[in-house]
């Protein structure tokens, strides 16, 4: 018989440090080492196997090597192989974190992918992943009382005594749909995950950036999140790293601006969420069942009929009226000069990025 013992042990948590951001890998690549230290000092596990060789009725019994019964009482037997990847991937509680450590040395972390497949830790669900970079919700954060989810990027909380909507910085979700916005490719996603996220309860707390305040008077914050497990999560990267939100560009509040670019390209690479499920020219519109990923931008050729030559990769007539982007349902597209529109109001040649 064959017994698993799973021993949790802990380590002295890291001293708060008072310098701010120095616990960001901003501008360098995540610690190998850090992420390594989730299998060898966060976590011990002691396997235990204990043999029996006799029956009450006398009769000898062979030892077996199986895993635990399941909860039907039947034993699960389990290849050598699988074996090796349940012991590796036994810190990890999601896919996407087994994911993010496995790309960051699949050399090192080969027992995470004993198929060879370049998939990590393919039996655990797809979550999301811890913050990378730290084990330590900032020291200067300031801790906030949820009270609910608006949508994919917006919450409200308790925050300093006030009831206050706090936008998470850094990120777009898609439009979950509402008075004056249709819904949008993987919105209702977004704030379904977040809603139920925060719904398990455990610490949170906000970091302001530079900007306080956005255009609409909700609080512009880096939110973070103590589940009590051990690690923490930055929600803004979080998302981001899962497939449910984009990186937004145009904005100062860049204290995690190269954790929020490594989970993009990550996400965009694995085609998690949005990226997978939407249409890369037209992110607010889905991918229609069966068909084929579209080109992130159409060939420039003579103007639609109808059509302003200013925004190639989308139809919108030209003025009069002039349109807003509330007006349209059309999201993340270029805009070429002279833009009469005026959808692109940071001049990034890219319209209608929504706020953040």
């Amino acid at each position: 018989m064959l017994t698993l013992r799973f021993i949790r042990t802990e380590v002295e948590p890291r001293a708060a440090n008072p310098a701010g951001k120095a616990e960001s890998s901003q501008g360098k690549k995540f610690s190998t080492n850090r992420l390594r230290r989730h299998g060898q000092t966060r976590f011990c596990f002691v396997l235990t196997i204990l043999l029996l060789s006799a029956s009450i009725s006398g009769q000898a019994a062979s030892a077996r090597s199986t895993m635990p019964q399941d909860r039907f009482g039947s034993p699960i037997t389990i290849s050598v192989t699988a074996w090796r990847q349940v012991d590796a991937c036994a810190p990890f509680n999601s896919r996407i974190w087994a994911q993010s450590v496995f790309d960051d040395d699949p050399a090192g972390n080969r027992a995470l992918d004993p198929d060879g497949d370049g998939l990590a830790c393919e039996q655990l669900p797809l979550g999301i992943a811890p913050a990378l970079w730290t084990d330590q919700i900032p020291a200067y954060a300031i801790p906030v009382e949820l009270i609910r989810v608006d949508d994919g990027d917006t919450i409200e909380a308790m925050v300093d005594g006030r009831h206050e909507r706090v936008r998470l910085v850094g990120i777009d979700t898609h439009e979950n749909g509402g008075p004056y916005q249709p819904v949008e490719c993987y919105g209702p996603e977004a704030s379904d995950f977040l809603t139920r996220l925060l719904g398990i309860g455990g610490r949170i707390a906000v970091e302001r950036d530079r900007e306080d305040r956005d255009q609409y008077g909700r609080l512009l914050r880096w939110v973070w999140a103590d589940f009590g497990a051990g690690e923490v999560y930055l929600l803004n990267e979080a998302l981001v790293r899962a497939g449910y939100a984009e990186r937004f560009r145009d904005t100062p509040n860049r204290r995690y601006v190269d954790e929020i670019i490594a989970a993009e390209a990550f996400a965009r690479g694995h085609d998690l969420g949005l990226w997978g499920a939407c249409d890369a020219r037209n992110p607010g519109r889905a991918v229609p069942p069966g068909a084929p990923a579209p080109a992130t931008t159409r060939v420039p050729g003579a103007p639609r009929a109808g059509c302003d030559a200013a925004y190639p990769d989308v139809c919108i007539p030209p003025p009069p009226p002039d349109l807003q982007c509330s007006d349209i349902p059309d999201r993340h597209f270029r805009a070429l000069p002279p833009d009469p529109h005026h959808f692109d109001g940071n001049g990034d040649g890219i319209a209608c990025e929504g706020s953040g």
